[in-house]
C-alpha cells in the first residue's frame, strides 16, 4: 500500500510540473505581438503579412 501511495504522489507531482510548464509557455502576450524583421533594403517585413511569401535565412558563425 505504501508503494502505491508513493507512485500516485509521484504521478501527481509529474502532472503538476507538466501543467506548470505548459501554462508558462503559452502566454498570450507573445502571440499578440507581430514579429518584424529588416530586409536587405532596410524595410521592415512582418511575418503575419499573408499577401507575400517570406523566406527566412538564419546564419550562424562557425569556428
Amino acid at each position: 500500500m505504501k508503494k502505491w501511495r508513493m507512485k500516485t504522489m509521484n504521478g501527481f507531482l509529474a502532472l503538476f510540473a507538466m501543467m506548470t510548464v505548459l501554462v508558462a509557455c503559452g502566454t498570450e502576450e507573445e502571440q499578440a505581438g507581430d514579429l518584424t524583421l529588416v530586409n536587405e533594403q532596410g524595410e521592415e517585413v512582418t511575418l503575419s503579412n499573408k499577401d507575400r511569401a517570406t523566406i527566412l535565412f538564419h546564419f550562424t558563425e562557425v569556428g
